[in-house]
């Protein structure tokens, strides 16, 4: 499989973005070529397009509604993979980089069939890191791991060189700021993040613009789940920006059954949390939404059903 091309995914269980490991992200397809090219500096980062054609766009699927709920279930299920092979990755990583206190962020892919993927980890110089901030400019190509699903099992590592591409920058961008506010709005909370590239969509039509949809699952009882839309900018030089943010389960109601969301409908999020569950209990998990609606998440397919 291709391998610097990853859809993103997030390695660690931390709370504070500079800690050493800090989240990352997934997308359910490829990114494609760098389209923006590299940026100036740190003081000016490179996050938009030079041609808003660029060939690296193609490949990124509409934007995911939320009244879809076959595609929300697809990517529930993508979701679980990409822990899954996070957790393949992370054991596999701590092992062949030992320990370590490089700030890093792993990127991770499972491919359309869903049967394989990759976990690609990014570093930052302790150089680029002396301002107290990191940029996605800064990044660079670190190792990747790749992955087998079902049965579950790791490939030798291999080491990576040179810079992101623009969509893994782009990516990276999103994620440092999903992170920064987070961990601002909830002190103390841990997560594992989870990303999708995505086109903006406009009364059923593409805007031209894309976005990057990041889910910070929590990492523990206390850690809410939160969903993240960031849009990319629409020139050059500027950051990325948070769109919207949708609380998908509490902190208190992340391991208690059955899982209860505030949103209007199961999200990705706690359908990959409803589908992990029942495959280890071998038991249909109910998931309660805000309009009091009722759904069943089966084991292993995630098969999703209203009662």
């Amino acid at each position: 499989m291709r391998h610097p091309k990853p859809i993103l995914v997030t390695l660690s269980l931390l709370a504070v973005f500079a800690c050493d490991k800090s989240g990352s992200g997934g997308s359910s397809s490829p990114g494609g070529g760098g389209g923006g090219g590299v940026g100036g500096g740190a003081e000016e980062p490179d996050y938009g397009y030079e041609d808003a054609s660029s060939p690296d766009m193609a490949a990124i699927p509409r934007a995911l509604e939320a009244s879809d709920m076959d595609g929300v279930q697809a990517r529930g299920m993508t979701l679980w993979k990409m822990q899954r092979a996070m957790r393949l990755g992370d054991r596999v990583f701590a092992s062949f980089v030992g320990v370590t206190s490089a700030k890093f962020q792993a990127l991770a892919s499972i491919d359309a069939a869903g049967k394989s993927g990759e976990v690609a980890f990014y570093r930052w110089d302790e150089a680029e890191l002396e301002d107290g901030v990191a940029e996605a400019d800064e990044a660079l190509r670190w190792v990747v791991v790749s992955v087998t699903l079902d049965p579950d099992e790791p490939l030798d590592p291999q080491k990576l060189e040179g810079k992101p591409d623009g969509e893994q920058r782009r990516t990276l961008a999103a994620l440092l700021v999903v992170q920064k506010k987070a961990a601002a709005d909830h002190p103390g909370a841990r997560w594992v993040a989870y990303t999708f590239r995505e086109q903006q969509i406009k009364d059923g039509e593409p805007t031209g613009a894309r976005q990057t949809r990041i889910y910070m699952i929590g990492a523990d009882d206390k850690s809410p789940d939160i969903e993240y839309t960031v849009l990319d900018p629409a020139k050059r030089k500027q950051p990325p920006q948070i769109i919207d943010e949708v609380l998908q389960l509490a902190g208190d109601a992340t391991s208690k059954l059955p899982l209860t969301t505030p949103a209007q409908s199961p999200g990705p999020s706690t359908i990959a949390r409803a589908v992990a569950i029942a495959t280890v209990t071998s038991k249909p998990v109910e998931i309660v939404d805000a309009a009091g609606n009722k759904w069943s998440v089966a084991p292993k397919t995630g098969a999703l059903t209203r009662k």
